[in-house]
């Protein structure tokens, strides 16, 4: 795991050390097992350690094969024996277990910008060319590493981290107020390459840049994979495909050593947990694995943590409770300095994931989610009533047989879910919230801006619609940057395997059928590994609205005194607010994580955003 930061200064400028080594003195926390900067003609670059478990024997970065091309990469390869195969077929001798940052400059010195078309896992480089001097970098396709960059008086600036690209003095902190827009009225940027600072942009998801001669150029390089649909013999053999390519998401993304999991009561994170298990058994890597699960006890009625006893139980995995009924909303946000993000956050309850984060840092420095699994294995429940509707009965009730013999259970047909969603995104539609400040409105074009974004479609997938919309979603690089080490400060990566390509892909491929309902590749695959108990147990959502029992408990206190200040005021009409949001409107705050986003946004500026 790494920070990187770099700067390119305008044709004929020299670099200045001294900026690049604040930018590296910046990128030190988290990162803090060794910093290094190095500056080149034409391009300064700075690279800052935090070790995994993966690749602590790597050399040093930045890191060049020949001293003509440089690299600093926050790199994790998948399929690296393809890769080394490929490598070695276009004159590049390489090794499978060569470091990261090895294997990208290989591949850029057989490929060169075509380079990212080889590789696959969860990236953010740049490479300087020297004899060219052009700097070529890129992000991976999903948006898992993070990569920010300014260009301040013609040079161009780029790091891992927000705050680092703020290091440099040339670059502004000012709001970007279709940022603020977006943040109150959704939660997070619509698009692949905003921040909250106008003059930081983010290099989008599964793109690339260029910068030579004082000229950026972007590109995007990846879209979503539509391949054939997938003809395998049934579903026994699509869940064993299945299996094999989580097993190898997992295995690549388990550290030497130990290695944390959010163990809850679902089921992706159990089969992942699962998938874990056998690779500690099997020896390919060793170490604890060690789950950590939040839960509810008192504030309301909670079942989740007895299904991911269960999980740990049947797993073997140890848990470790973090008991959430304690806590209370804006908790710690003006002392902590882990709570000094970036950019503004509307999880009033933060505290819980920093202390979950810290929980899980404290076991190992990586940690493996079940996040995604959502996204790339549902089927619409309401298949056999589509079916049905468009004359395919035969084909409706073959598919209902089929789920019967292995769901072990009835299907539903989906008619409810086919009435409520008929006609309509996925998604939801936004609405204007009623205390954004009038001028703030027509200033940053609030109306117009939300009307383009309900009516934006998302590319279709022939195949998985549902899955390819997910997939698309801009909800994904907000979580992934969110749960960065360069936001969070806290020494600990995170690693989704649902989101390994290559399963990603496979799962794209499969033809829709009803049997694929209810997560059943999963429920298939993991028969004997889990309790069927828990495979059966349907998508339950949280039993109960933690900050709507947080309000009902405390009343008026709840708040402890917080209040909307006057730097929100050019977003935000604080008359308009309900009391309870810490505004000044006798109204009811109904959804209450709505209108605390405006307290939340005011909670930031504060801190001396």
């Amino acid at each position: 795991m790494s920070g990187i930061a770099g700067i390119v200064p305008p044709p004929g400028a020299p670099v200045d050390a001294a900026v690049l080594e604040r930018m590296a003195s910046c990128l030190s926390n988290p990162f803090a097992d060794g910093t290094r900067a190095r500056v080149l003609e034409g391009c300064g670059l700075a690279h800052a350690l935090l070790r995994t478990g993966d690749e602590d024997d790597a050399p040093p970065q930045p890191f060049s094969l020949d001293g003509r091309a440089w690299t600093i990469a926050d790199a994790r390869i998948d399929g690296r024996d393809e890769l080394v195969r490929e490598l070695r077929g276009a004159g590049e001798e390489a090794r499978p277990d060569a470091p990261a940052a090895e294997l990208i400059l290989r591949a850029w010195a057989a490929w060169g910008a075509g380079c990212v078309d080889r590789l696959l896992g969860d990236f953010a480089f740049a490479v300087w060319d020297a004899p060219r001097r052009t700097l070529f970098c890129a992000r991976d396709p999903l948006g898992l590493k993070q990569f920010f960059h300014a260009s301040p008086g013609g040079a161009f600036v780029f790091s891992s981290s927000l705050d680092c690209a703020l290091a440099h003095p040339g670059v502004g902190r000012a709001v970007d107020e279709a940022a603020v827009a977006d943040f109150l009225v959704h939660g997070f940027h619509q698009d692949g390459e905003r921040t909250i600072r106008r003059e930081v942009r983010a290099l989008a998801p599964g793109h690339a840049l260029e910068v030579r001669d004082g000229r950026m150029r972007v590109r995007r390089w990846w879209t979503l994979p539509v391949d054939e649909p997938l003809r395998l013999r049934g579903p026994g053999e699509y869940a064993e495909r299945f299996v094999d390519l989580l097993g190898a998401a997992v295995r690549d993304r388990m550290p030497r050593g130990g290695v944390s999991i959010f163990l809850s009561g679902g089921r992706d994170s159990p089969a992942v947990g699962a998938m874990a298990r056998e690779a500690a058994r099997g020896g390919d890597r060793q170490g604890e694995i060690r789950g950590f699960t939040a839960v509810y006890r008192r504030l309301f009625a909670d079942d989740e943590g007895r299904w991911a006893e269960m999980a740990g139980r049947a797993l073997e995995i140890p848990i470790t409770w973090l008991p959430l009924d304690g806590y209370r909303v804006f908790e710690r946000w003006e002392a902590d300095p882990l709570f000094a993000r970036p950019e503004p956050t509307d999880s009033a309850l933060m505290a819980i994931e920093v202390d979950q984060w810290s929980q899980a840092a404290s076991h190992a420095r990586v940690l493996l989610t079940g996040f995604g699994g959502d996204a790339v294995l549902r089927e619409s429940r309401s298949r056999l009533t589509r079916l049905a509707l468009g004359g395919h009965l035969l084909r409706a009730a073959y598919e209902g047989l089929q789920y019967a013999r292995h769901h072990r259970r009835l299907p539903r047909p989906g008619v409810r879910t086919w009435l409520r969603t008929r006609g309509t995104r996925q998604g939801w539609n936004a609405e204007m919230p009623p205390w954004l400040a009038d001028d703030f409105v027509r200033r940053a074009g609030v109306a117009e801006r939300i009307a383009a974004q309900n009516a934006r479609e998302m590319p279709p997938h022939p195949a998985r619609p549902e899955a390819g919309e997910q997939l698309a979603s801009p909800l994904w690089p907000h979580l992934f940057r969110w749960m960065d080490p360069g936001t969070t400060r806290i020494p600990l990566e995170v690693r989704h395997p649902f989101f390994d390509l290559r399963l990603v892909r496979f799962l794209l491929s499969v033809p829709p059928a009803q049997w694929y309902n209810d997560k059943g590749l999963l429920r298939i695959g993991m028969r004997g590994r889990l309790p069927e108990a828990l495979l059966a147990r349907p998508k339950t959502p949280l039993a109960g609205d933690p900050l709507a029992a947080r309000h009902r408990a405390e009343g008026d206190a709840w708040l402890d005194g917080r209040a909307l200040g006057p730097e929100a005021a050019p977003f935000v009409d604080a008359d308009r607010v309900p009391r309870a949001a810490g505004g000044r409107m006798d109204a009811p705050a109904d959804p209450l994580w709505l209108h605390l986003r405006p307290l939340a946004l005011s909670l930031w500026l504060r801190r001396g955003a």
